[in-house]
């Protein structure tokens, strides 16, 4: 028998937690507050062996889908499931995606989207920090549209997008210039990073 519910009535991270421990399998396919597919995650007797986000797949998937918090979600333990892309622990990746929503929370109150980025000079020192300064390019571009071009392709999220962000300042490649309220109506009190919220 199949569970549906809302994200107000079971929070995800309670319904993972109750997978897990109940040794569960079957496939949740969670939707956002438009009724509109977020993302598939596949248990295998508790265990995660698959997940989807958008072009996110894998642990990616799983850390994006945690921060659902509209919407809702359709368990099906009759689905049929796909050869696993991951056979993981459900627990040690809900410690890891909690610790991962917090820390992108500071990240978007210290980097808000509206910023703009300036290459100053400098490489890379991993693949992500070059997916940031190759869709940087010379000149400046909003920091917002930077992690979405970082997005593309799925081998990042935002947390990694950031978190490179924030090295290649720290090194002096790059320069943030955050905008002021007045500059730009899109920070008016609001949350920094609006438009990757989900």
């Amino acid at each position: 028998m199949g569970l549906s519910g809302s994200f107000a009535e079971l929070p995800l991270a309670d319904l993972i937690e109750m997978t897990a421990l109940g040794a569960k399998t079957g496939r949740l396919v969670l939707s956002d507050e438009t009724g509109a597919v977020a993302g598939e995650l596949a248990f295998r007797a508790g265990l995660l062996v698959g997940a989807t986000c958008g072009e996110l797949s894998a642990e990616k998937a799983f850390y994006a889908l945690l921060a659902l918090t509209g919407g809702g979600f359709d368990f099906d333990p009759e689905a049929e499931l796909d050869e696993g892309i991951c056979n993981l622990r459900t627990e040690s990746l809900l410690i890891e995606g909690m610790r991962r929503l917090d820390e992108i929370q500071r990240l978007r109150r210290l980097l808000p989207a509206p910023a703009r980025v300036w290459l100053l000079g400098g490489e890379a020192q991993d693949a992500v920090e070059a997916r940031v300064l190759g869709y940087l390019g010379p000149g400046a571009r909003h920091l917002g549209d930077i992690v979405a071009g970082v997005l593309v392709g799925g081998e990042a999220d935002e947390y990694d997008a950031l978190k490179a962000l924030q090295r290649l300042t720290a090194r002096g490649v790059t320069r943030i210039e955050l905008p002021s309220s007045d500059d730009d109506p899109r920070l008016g009190g609001r949350p920094p990073q609006p438009e990757l919220e989900r």
